[in-house]
């Protein structure tokens, strides 16, 4: 098995009593039995033992350690040599498994960077759709969106990986459109957890709202990153967002 640096690994446990299931596609979620009421999460590992009420099954455990051995060993790669030089066999041997292994979890090498952003879309759409009710559509995305940035922000495995997919999506031209997809897929995200909170359907002008509010955010993680996270990514949002919700027109 390859050895992986430890200032490459980015591990994954369950630390939340949700019943939800975080994961980097549609396609894993359908093709896997759900973790009961855990979620699978980019956070880290100490603190949880075997014989803590919220940590997993074996046969989950498992899973998860195979997941986190596959996305070690491809990021670990994709930094040592560019997405575009690693070969999906390279990826399987460095995690110890075989190719199919490694396409029940991820469908696509393509998918394996994107996995963090679609842990992102999950849990804003999560928190949107369990906001406050007494929050207007465009308070509950924006303050989903800052709870979510600053569980990013307190989780170093997180945001590490978020800073290396970064990297490596600028750094490899043909990664261009699915950079462009999955800001996409957040938009939709949004959208679809405010039609959930009961917002009208056929209101275009919230609509186009609630994209602004994700790309103004988008924006603020980006910048956040490419600093090497060395400003606050929390009250860069707030003070972005506190700019656009003024009148600037008048």
């Amino acid at each position: 098995m390859l050895e992986v640096p430890i200032d490459k690994i980015v591990t994954f446990t369950s630390l939340q009593q949700e019943a939800l299931v975080a994961t980097h596609s549609e396609e894993f979620e359908k093709s896997q039995e759900p973790l009961g009421t855990t979620v699978l999460r980019l956070l880290d590992t100490s603190g949880v033992t075997e014989g803590d009420p919220l940590a997993l099954g074996k046969r989950e455990r498992n899973k998860l350690h195979t997941l986190r051995a596959i996305y070690q060993s491809a990021l670990y790669l994709f930094d040592k040599q560019g997405f575009d030089n690693t070969t999906v066999e390279e990826i399987a041997s460095g995690a110890g498994v075989t190719q199919r292994t490694l396409f029940n979890y991820f469908p696509t090498k393509e998918s394996i960077v994107s996995f963090p952003l679609g842990y992102l879309a999950r849990s804003l759409s999560s928190r949107v759709r369990t906001a406050e009710a007494s929050l207007n559509p465009l308070e509950a995305l924006a303050d989903g969106i800052l709870q979510l940035f600053d569980e990013v922000s307190r989780t170093p495995s997180l945001s590490k990986a978020l800073l290396l997919g970064y990297k490596i999506v600028n750094s490899t031209p043909s990664l261009g459109e699915l950079n462009l997809a999955r800001r996409s897929q957040l938009y939709l995200v949004a959208w679809k957890a405010l039609l959930e909170r009961g917002v009208d359907p056929d209101d275009q002008t919230l609509r186009a709202a609630s994209s602004g509010v994700v790309a103004c955010s988008l924006a603020s993680m980006f910048s956040w990153l490419e600093a090497e996270m060395t400003f606050s990514l929390v009250e860069l949002t707030r003070s972005a967002l506190s700019i656009m919700s003024q009148d600037l027109f008048s």
